[in-house]
C-alpha cells in the first residue's frame, strides 16, 4: 500500500480508538506515561516499583495470550545470537568494529571513566581493532573479499578471527553492562545515604 507519513499517522489515531479494549489500552499508556513523568520531579520509590510491577504484569499478559507466537519468537532470537557467534555476518561485524573504535575514542577522552575501567576498555577495543586490521590483511593477501560470506567461512584463518573477534566484542559489552548497573548501584546508595544525612 502507497500510503503517505500523514495517512499512516491517521490510521494509528483511528485505530486507537476504535474498540473499547484500545481505548483502555490508550488511557492506560497516557496514565503510565503521566505517573512516569510525574515521578522523575518527586523521586518516589514506591511509585517506581508499582509502576514496574504494573509493567511487568501487562507484559505477562501479553505473553500468556500469545505463548505460543513469544516461544517461537524467543526461539528464533536464540538461534540468530547463535548464528551471530557461530556464523557471524560480515555486516555485523563491522559495525562491531566501527562501535569499538567509537568506545575508545570515547574511553580517550571522557573523564567520566575511572583509570581501571579506561585499561580495560583500552585492551578490549584494540584487541578487536588488532583482530579486524589481521582480517583485512588475511582476507587480502588471500584474494578474498569481504562482502563474500561464504568464502569468509571456508578459510579457517579469517572464520577464526571473526569468531574471536565476536567473543571479545561480547565479553567487552557484557562487562561494561555489569559495571554500568554496579556503578549506577553505588550512586543510588551514596544519594541514598546523602539524603538521610541531610534529614539528621
Amino acid at each position: 500500500m502507497d500510503l503517505s507519513i500523514w495517512d499512516k499517522f491517521l490510521i494509528l489515531i483511528k485505530n486507537s480508538f476504535s474498540s473499547f479494549l484500545l481505548v483502555e489500552e490508550f488511557i492506560l499508556f497516557v496514565i503510565i506515561l503521566f505517573f512516569l513523568l510525574f515521578n522523575e520531579k518527586f523521586r518516589n520509590k514506591k511509585v517506581s516499583v508499582c509502576l514496574s510491577l504494573l509493567l511487568i504484569y501487562i507484559f505477562s499478559i501479553f505473553v500468556f495470550v500469545y505463548k505460543e507466537d513469544v516461544l517461537t519468537v524467543l526461539t528464533e532470537i536464540g538461534k540468530l545470537i547463535l548464528n551471530c557467534f557461530y556464523f557471524p555476518n560480515i555486516i555485523f561485524y563491522i559495525f562491531t568494529v566501527m562501535l569499538s573504535l567509537i568506545i575508545l575514542l570515547y574511553t580517550i577522552f571522557t573523564t567520566k571513566l575511572n583509570k581501571k575501567l579506561k585499561i580495560i576498555s583500552y585492551i578490549f577495543s584494540l584487541l578487536h581493532l588488532y583482530l579486524f586490521g589481521q582480517f583485512i590483511t588475511v582476507a587480502n593477501d588471500s584474494g578474498i573479499s569481504i562482502t563474500t560470506t561464504p568464502q569468509i567461512y571456508q578459510n579457517n584463518t579469517l572464520f577464526s578471527i571473526v569468531q574471536a573477534s565476536q567473543i571479545i566484542f561480547i565479553l567487552h559489552m557484557i562487562y561494561f553492562i555489569v559495571r554500568f548497573f554496579m556503578l549506577r548501584k553505588q550512586n543510588l546508595k551514596k544519594n541514598t545515604d546523602s539524603a538521610i544525612m541531610d534529614k539528621k
